[in-house]
Protein backbone atom coordinates (compact mmCIF):
# COMPACT_ATOMS: atom_id res chain seq x y z
CA UNK A 1 0.00 0.00 0.00
CA UNK A 2 1.19 3.53 -0.73
CA UNK A 3 -0.70 5.75 1.75
CA UNK A 4 0.06 5.96 5.46
CA UNK A 5 -1.49 8.04 8.19
CA UNK A 6 0.47 8.60 11.40
CA UNK A 7 2.63 5.62 10.42
CA UNK A 8 -0.31 3.27 9.78
CA UNK A 9 -1.25 2.00 6.34
CA UNK A 10 -4.53 3.28 4.90
CA UNK A 11 -6.14 0.45 2.96
CA UNK A 12 -9.52 2.03 2.36
CA UNK A 13 -11.13 5.46 2.47
CA UNK A 14 -13.26 4.24 5.37
CA UNK A 15 -10.13 3.90 7.48
CA UNK A 16 -10.38 7.66 7.96
CA UNK A 17 -12.53 8.94 10.81
CA UNK A 18 -16.12 9.84 9.82
CA UNK A 19 -15.29 13.52 10.34
CA UNK A 20 -12.18 13.39 8.14
CA UNK A 21 -14.00 11.37 5.50
CA UNK A 22 -16.83 13.88 5.32
CA UNK A 23 -14.34 16.78 5.25
CA UNK A 24 -12.49 15.09 2.39
CA UNK A 25 -15.75 14.78 0.45
CA UNK A 26 -15.86 18.59 0.22
CA UNK A 27 -12.52 18.56 -1.61
CA UNK A 28 -13.38 18.24 -5.29
CA UNK A 29 -11.75 14.98 -6.37
CA UNK A 30 -10.42 14.31 -2.88
CA UNK A 31 -12.06 10.95 -2.26
CA UNK A 32 -11.22 9.86 -5.81
CA UNK A 33 -7.57 10.84 -5.37
CA UNK A 34 -7.25 8.93 -2.10
CA UNK A 35 -8.84 5.84 -3.65
CA UNK A 36 -6.37 6.09 -6.53
CA UNK A 37 -3.39 6.69 -4.23
CA UNK A 38 -4.24 3.67 -2.06
CA UNK A 39 -4.11 1.43 -5.11
CA UNK A 40 -1.09 3.10 -6.69
CA UNK A 41 2.14 1.32 -5.67
CA UNK A 42 4.70 3.41 -7.54
CA UNK A 43 4.83 6.19 -4.94
CA UNK A 44 4.30 6.60 -1.20
CA UNK A 45 2.20 9.26 0.47
CA UNK A 46 2.85 9.66 4.21
CA UNK A 47 0.71 12.01 6.30
CA UNK A 48 1.31 12.89 9.94
CA UNK A 49 -2.40 13.14 10.72
CA UNK A 50 -5.80 13.64 9.15
CA UNK A 51 -5.54 17.43 9.05
CA UNK A 52 -2.24 17.19 7.17
CA UNK A 53 -3.80 14.77 4.69
CA UNK A 54 -6.76 17.08 4.08
CA UNK A 55 -4.62 20.17 3.67
CA UNK A 56 -2.12 18.56 1.33
CA UNK A 57 -4.75 16.86 -0.83
CA UNK A 58 -6.63 20.14 -1.26
CA UNK A 59 -3.45 22.08 -2.04
CA UNK A 60 -2.13 19.37 -4.34
CA UNK A 61 -5.30 19.07 -6.40
CA UNK A 62 -6.28 22.73 -6.56
CA UNK A 63 -3.23 24.83 -5.57
CA UNK A 64 -5.38 26.53 -2.94
CA UNK A 65 -6.00 26.17 0.79
CA UNK A 66 -9.73 26.68 0.30
CA UNK A 67 -12.45 24.26 -0.73
CA UNK A 68 -15.55 25.77 -2.31
CA UNK A 69 -19.03 25.05 -0.98
CA UNK A 70 -20.97 26.57 -3.89
CA UNK A 71 -24.51 26.51 -2.46
CA UNK A 72 -23.34 28.28 0.68
CA UNK A 73 -20.97 30.50 -1.33
CA UNK A 74 -18.34 29.64 1.26
CA UNK A 75 -14.62 29.16 0.80
CA UNK A 76 -12.98 27.40 3.74
CA UNK A 77 -10.00 25.20 4.46
CA UNK A 78 -10.81 21.50 4.85
CA UNK A 79 -8.62 21.64 7.97
CA UNK A 80 -11.04 24.18 9.42
CA UNK A 81 -13.94 21.88 8.52
CA UNK A 82 -12.40 19.26 10.81
CA UNK A 83 -12.87 21.62 13.78
CA UNK A 84 -16.61 22.02 13.23
CA UNK A 85 -17.52 18.60 14.57
CA UNK A 86 -19.46 15.91 12.76
CA UNK A 87 -23.04 17.13 13.49
CA UNK A 88 -22.29 20.66 12.23
CA UNK A 89 -20.43 19.38 9.18
CA UNK A 90 -23.35 17.12 8.33
CA UNK A 91 -25.61 20.18 8.28
CA UNK A 92 -23.34 21.87 5.72
CA UNK A 93 -23.30 18.69 3.66
CA UNK A 94 -27.11 18.60 3.58
CA UNK A 95 -27.21 22.15 2.22
CA UNK A 96 -24.63 21.31 -0.44
CA UNK A 97 -26.72 18.31 -1.49
CA UNK A 98 -29.72 20.56 -2.13
CA UNK A 99 -31.73 20.67 1.11
CA UNK A 100 -33.14 24.20 1.26
CA UNK A 101 -35.49 23.91 4.22
CA UNK A 102 -35.89 26.96 6.43
CA UNK A 103 -35.00 25.04 9.58
CA UNK A 104 -31.77 23.77 8.07
CA UNK A 105 -30.90 27.27 6.82
CA UNK A 106 -31.27 28.63 10.37
CA UNK A 107 -29.15 25.80 11.80
CA UNK A 108 -26.43 26.41 9.25
CA UNK A 109 -26.41 30.14 9.96
CA UNK A 110 -25.79 29.28 13.60
CA UNK A 111 -22.89 27.03 12.63
CA UNK A 112 -21.38 29.81 10.51
CA UNK A 113 -21.73 32.26 13.38
CA UNK A 114 -20.34 29.93 16.03
CA UNK A 115 -17.25 29.17 13.95
CA UNK A 116 -16.85 32.68 12.49
CA UNK A 117 -17.10 31.54 8.89
CA UNK A 118 -17.65 34.32 6.35
CA UNK A 119 -19.60 33.61 3.18
CA UNK A 120 -19.46 35.54 -0.09
CA UNK A 121 -22.42 37.62 1.08
CA UNK A 122 -20.62 38.49 4.32
CA UNK A 123 -17.38 39.42 2.59
CA UNK A 124 -19.29 41.71 0.22
CA UNK A 125 -19.95 44.08 3.12
CA UNK A 126 -16.34 45.26 3.08
CA UNK A 127 -16.32 46.52 -0.52
CA UNK A 128 -19.80 47.94 0.07
CA UNK A 129 -18.46 49.99 2.98
CA UNK A 130 -15.57 51.23 0.86
CA UNK A 131 -17.97 52.25 -1.90
CA UNK A 132 -20.29 54.02 0.52
CA UNK A 133 -17.33 55.99 1.88
CA UNK A 134 -15.99 56.84 -1.57
CA UNK A 135 -12.61 55.08 -1.27
CA UNK A 136 -13.28 51.86 -3.19
CA UNK A 137 -11.38 53.14 -6.25
CA UNK A 138 -8.18 53.70 -4.25
CA UNK A 139 -5.20 51.69 -5.56
CA UNK A 140 -4.94 50.45 -1.99
CA UNK A 141 -7.71 47.94 -2.72
CA UNK A 142 -6.77 46.85 -6.24
CA UNK A 143 -5.54 43.33 -5.42
CA UNK A 144 -7.15 42.10 -2.21
CA UNK A 145 -6.75 38.57 -0.89
CA UNK A 146 -8.92 36.60 1.53
CA UNK A 147 -7.33 38.14 4.64
CA UNK A 148 -8.03 41.62 3.28
CA UNK A 149 -11.68 40.85 2.58
CA UNK A 150 -12.08 39.22 5.97
CA UNK A 151 -10.61 42.22 7.78
CA UNK A 152 -12.86 44.63 5.88
CA UNK A 153 -15.92 42.52 6.71
CA UNK A 154 -14.97 42.56 10.39
CA UNK A 155 -14.56 46.33 10.16
CA UNK A 156 -17.88 46.84 8.37
CA UNK A 157 -19.96 44.84 10.83
CA UNK A 158 -18.76 47.00 13.75
CA UNK A 159 -19.58 50.31 12.06
CA UNK A 160 -23.34 50.06 11.62
CA UNK A 161 -24.28 52.50 14.37
CA UNK A 162 -21.44 54.99 13.96
CA UNK A 163 -21.82 58.61 12.85
CA UNK A 164 -21.60 58.66 9.00
CA UNK A 165 -19.62 61.91 9.05
CA UNK A 166 -16.99 60.44 11.36
CA UNK A 167 -16.83 57.29 9.26
CA UNK A 168 -16.12 59.42 6.22
CA UNK A 169 -13.36 61.27 8.05
CA UNK A 170 -11.87 57.98 9.22
CA UNK A 171 -11.95 56.49 5.72
CA UNK A 172 -10.26 59.51 4.16
CA UNK A 173 -7.58 59.47 6.85
CA UNK A 174 -6.95 55.72 6.65
CA UNK A 175 -6.82 55.72 2.84
CA UNK A 176 -4.07 58.35 2.95
CA UNK A 177 -2.03 56.70 5.67
CA UNK A 178 -2.33 52.99 4.84
CA UNK A 179 -0.37 50.98 2.31
CA UNK A 180 -2.39 47.76 2.63
CA UNK A 181 -6.07 46.99 3.29
CA UNK A 182 -5.15 45.59 6.71
CA UNK A 183 -3.44 48.86 7.60
CA UNK A 184 -6.51 50.72 6.35
CA UNK A 185 -8.64 48.84 8.88
CA UNK A 186 -6.21 49.60 11.69
CA UNK A 187 -5.88 53.30 10.90
CA UNK A 188 -9.65 53.57 10.41
CA UNK A 189 -10.10 52.41 14.00
CA UNK A 190 -7.26 54.62 15.22
CA UNK A 191 -9.02 57.68 13.81
CA UNK A 192 -12.36 56.78 15.37
CA UNK A 193 -10.83 56.08 18.78
CA UNK A 194 -9.01 59.41 18.67
CA UNK A 195 -12.12 61.21 17.45
CA UNK A 196 -14.04 59.94 20.50
CA UNK A 197 -11.81 62.23 22.59
CA UNK A 198 -12.37 65.21 20.27
CA UNK A 199 -16.05 65.18 19.34
CA UNK A 200 -16.33 68.92 19.93
CA UNK A 201 -13.39 69.63 17.63
CA UNK A 202 -13.54 70.35 13.91
CA UNK A 203 -12.75 67.66 11.29
CA UNK A 204 -9.48 69.44 10.58
CA UNK A 205 -8.51 69.34 14.25
CA UNK A 206 -9.40 65.64 14.51
CA UNK A 207 -7.35 64.85 11.41
CA UNK A 208 -4.36 66.81 12.73
CA UNK A 209 -4.63 65.00 16.07
CA UNK A 210 -4.71 61.60 14.33
CA UNK A 211 -1.67 62.51 12.24
CA UNK A 212 0.16 63.64 15.35
CA UNK A 213 -0.72 60.36 17.07
CA UNK A 214 0.83 58.34 14.24
CA UNK A 215 3.89 60.59 14.12
CA UNK A 216 4.37 60.14 17.85
CA UNK A 217 3.77 56.41 18.08
CA UNK A 218 5.22 54.85 14.94
CA UNK A 219 8.92 55.66 15.62
CA UNK A 220 8.56 54.06 19.06
CA UNK A 221 7.15 50.77 17.79
CA UNK A 222 9.78 49.29 15.48
CA UNK A 223 10.99 47.07 18.32
CA UNK A 224 7.52 45.60 18.77
CA UNK A 225 7.83 43.70 15.48
CA UNK A 226 10.16 41.18 17.10
CA UNK A 227 8.14 38.05 17.84
CA UNK A 228 8.72 34.36 18.57
CA UNK A 229 8.15 31.75 15.85
CA UNK A 230 6.82 28.23 15.90
CA UNK A 231 6.29 25.53 13.29
CA UNK A 232 2.98 24.12 12.10
CA UNK A 233 -0.35 24.57 13.87
CA UNK A 234 0.71 24.33 17.51
CA UNK A 235 -1.36 23.38 20.51
CA UNK A 236 -2.07 26.01 23.18
CA UNK A 237 0.54 24.42 25.43
CA UNK A 238 3.17 24.62 22.65
CA UNK A 239 2.36 28.30 22.11
CA UNK A 240 2.56 28.90 25.84
CA UNK A 241 5.95 27.21 26.03
CA UNK A 242 7.31 29.21 23.08
CA UNK A 243 6.09 32.46 24.64
CA UNK A 244 7.48 31.56 28.05
CA UNK A 245 10.92 30.78 26.61
CA UNK A 246 10.84 34.01 24.60
CA UNK A 247 9.97 36.13 27.61
CA UNK A 248 12.59 34.35 29.73
CA UNK A 249 15.21 35.62 27.27
CA UNK A 250 14.20 39.18 28.11
CA UNK A 251 12.26 39.67 24.90
CA UNK A 252 8.66 40.79 24.44
CA UNK A 253 5.86 39.43 22.32
CA UNK A 254 5.13 42.13 19.78
CA UNK A 255 2.68 42.73 16.98
CA UNK A 256 2.22 41.45 13.44
CA UNK A 257 2.48 45.00 12.03
CA UNK A 258 3.15 48.58 13.07
CA UNK A 259 -0.41 49.61 12.29
CA UNK A 260 -1.79 46.92 14.59
CA UNK A 261 0.53 48.08 17.37
CA UNK A 262 -0.70 51.66 16.96
CA UNK A 263 -4.33 50.56 16.87
CA UNK A 264 -4.08 48.52 20.05
CA UNK A 265 -2.24 51.18 22.01
CA UNK A 266 -4.61 53.97 20.96
CA UNK A 267 -7.69 51.86 21.62
CA UNK A 268 -6.60 50.78 25.08
CA UNK A 269 -4.97 53.96 26.36
CA UNK A 270 -7.38 55.16 29.07
CA UNK A 271 -7.57 58.82 28.13
CA UNK A 272 -10.72 60.47 26.89
CA UNK A 273 -9.83 64.17 26.87
CA UNK A 274 -6.12 64.36 26.15
CA UNK A 275 -3.93 63.47 23.22
CA UNK A 276 -2.04 60.23 23.57
CA UNK A 277 1.24 60.55 25.55
CA UNK A 278 3.13 58.28 23.15
CA UNK A 279 6.13 57.09 25.22
CA UNK A 280 4.01 56.54 28.31
CA UNK A 281 1.24 54.77 26.39
CA UNK A 282 3.69 52.40 24.69
CA UNK A 283 5.57 51.63 27.89
CA UNK A 284 2.49 50.95 30.01
CA UNK A 285 0.72 48.86 27.38
CA UNK A 286 3.71 46.65 26.61
CA UNK A 287 4.73 46.20 30.24
CA UNK A 288 1.19 45.24 31.23
CA UNK A 289 0.78 42.85 28.29
CA UNK A 290 4.08 41.04 28.92
CA UNK A 291 3.37 40.73 32.65
CA UNK A 292 0.00 39.21 31.85
CA UNK A 293 1.47 36.72 29.37
CA UNK A 294 4.14 35.58 31.85
CA UNK A 295 1.59 34.24 34.29
CA UNK A 296 -1.19 33.21 31.94
CA UNK A 297 -0.49 30.66 29.19
CA UNK A 298 -3.16 30.03 26.55
CA UNK A 299 -5.52 27.14 27.15
CA UNK A 300 -7.53 27.06 23.94
CA UNK A 301 -7.16 27.99 20.28
CA UNK A 302 -9.48 28.78 17.39
CA UNK A 303 -8.40 27.88 13.88
CA UNK A 304 -9.04 30.49 11.20
CA UNK A 305 -11.17 29.96 8.11
CA UNK A 306 -7.99 29.59 6.06
CA UNK A 307 -6.85 26.60 8.11
CA UNK A 308 -3.43 28.21 8.50
CA UNK A 309 -3.82 30.90 11.18
CA UNK A 310 -4.91 30.34 14.74
CA UNK A 311 -6.00 32.60 17.60
CA UNK A 312 -5.34 31.71 21.23
CA UNK A 313 -7.47 33.50 23.81
CA UNK A 314 -6.29 34.01 27.38
CA UNK A 315 -8.66 35.22 30.10
CA UNK A 316 -7.67 35.80 33.71
CA UNK A 317 -9.42 37.97 36.22
CA UNK A 318 -10.59 41.15 34.53
CA UNK A 319 -8.12 40.94 31.63
CA UNK A 320 -8.07 39.22 28.28
CA UNK A 321 -5.32 38.73 25.71
CA UNK A 322 -5.30 37.10 22.32
CA UNK A 323 -2.24 35.67 20.60
CA UNK A 324 -2.15 34.96 16.88
CA UNK A 325 -0.05 32.40 15.06
CA UNK A 326 0.17 33.41 11.42
CA UNK A 327 0.88 31.45 8.26
CA UNK A 328 4.63 31.96 8.73
CA UNK A 329 4.52 30.72 12.34
CA UNK A 330 4.98 34.15 13.95
CA UNK A 331 3.37 34.41 17.38
CA UNK A 332 2.11 37.97 17.83
CA UNK A 333 -0.05 39.87 20.25
CA UNK A 334 -3.39 40.58 18.64
CA UNK A 335 -5.20 42.08 21.58
CA UNK A 336 -4.72 42.87 25.28
CA UNK A 337 -7.38 44.72 27.21
CA UNK A 338 -9.78 44.64 30.15
CA UNK A 339 -12.74 42.36 29.65
CA UNK A 340 -15.78 44.24 28.30
CA UNK A 341 -18.62 44.86 30.66
CA UNK A 342 -21.52 42.39 30.35
CA UNK A 343 -23.93 43.39 27.60
CA UNK A 344 -27.48 42.39 26.83
CA UNK A 345 -27.70 39.19 24.87
CA UNK A 346 -27.97 39.66 21.11
CA UNK A 347 -29.25 37.18 18.51
CA UNK A 348 -26.52 34.98 17.07
CA UNK A 349 -27.01 35.77 13.42
CA UNK A 350 -24.58 36.86 10.77
CA UNK A 351 -25.04 40.06 8.85
CA UNK A 352 -26.98 39.53 5.66
CA UNK A 353 -26.90 41.60 2.55
CA UNK A 354 -29.68 44.17 2.56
Amino acid sequence: MSVSLAGRLVQDVHHLSPLARLSLSFVDGGVEWLTWAIGEHTARHDFADESTLLGQVQAGLHASRFVLLPRLALKVSPIKLLTLGLPSLQLLARVEKGDDSALLAAQVQQVLFDHELATQADLAHGPALLSALGVASSPLFCAMDFDDHLALWQLARTMLSRDPALLQEAADFAARQARTPLEFCDYFRVYLDGAARLLAASPEQRRAAAEATLAGLLPLLFGTLDCPRIKGLPSPSEVGQAVSQWLARGKQVGFASLSQAVQQIVQHTPSQREAVDAPKAVRLYLQSAQAFLIGNPPVRGRLGQDGATCLYAIVSGSLRAELQVGVSGVISLRNFAPLPLPAAAVPKVLMTTS
